[in-house]
C-alpha cells in the first residue's frame, strides 16, 4: 500500500526559484535602463522649456539671460538662478541635472548630470535648437 504525497519536490521548488530569479534580474536591468532614459528625456524637455524662456526673456530685455561665468559650470546655484530668472521660480527643474546658460552664438544651455543621479551625461542645446549629447548612452 503506497500513499501519494500532494506536495512539491525539492527539485521543483528549486527550478521555480531559479526561474523567478532570472526573471527578476532581467526586470531590474530593464527598469534601470528605463529610469535613466526618463531622466535624460526630462533634462532635454527642460532644455527646450528654457530655450523658449530665453526667447521670451530676449523679447522683453533685448539680451539673453546668461550666467556671469563664461565657462558655464553647471551647479545648483546656476540652476536656481536660471529657474528664477527664466521660469519665474515656478518651473520644475529635474534634480538629476544642473543647468547653466552661456553666451555662445546668442545662447547655449547646458545640462550636466549630478553625481547623485548615477548618470555621466552632458546635454547642450544651442540657440538653433540643436541638441548635443556627450557621455549619454
Amino acid at each position: 500500500m503506497t500513499t501519494r504525497s500532494s506536495g512539491f519536490t525539492l527539485i521543483e521548488l528549486l527550478v521555480v526559484v531559479a526561474i523567478i530569479g532570472i526573471l527578476s534580474a532581467v526586470g531590474v536591468v530593464s527598469y534601470s535602463g528605463y529610469v535613466s532614459a526618463t531622466k535624460k528625456k526630462a533634462a532635454e524637455n527642460t532644455l527646450y522649456q528654457l530655450a523658449l524662456a530665453q526667447t521670451e526673456f530676449f523679447t522683453d530685455n533685448r539680451i539673453y539671460k546668461v550666467d556671469a561665468n563664461s565657462n558655464c559650470p553647471a551647479s545648483a546655484a546656476t540652476t536656481t538662478e536660471i529657474a528664477t530668472a527664466l521660469l519665474g521660480g515656478t518651473g520644475t527643474i529635474p534634480e538629476d541635472f544642473h543647468f547653466c546658460a552661456d553666451n555662445v552664438n546668442n545662447f547655449q544651455i547646458t545640462a550636466t548630470s549630478t553625481s547623485a543621479s548615477g548618470l555621466n551625461c552632458v546635454i547642450i542645446l544651442n540657440s538653433n535648437n540643436q541638441l548635443n549629447k556627450a557621455g549619454c548612452l
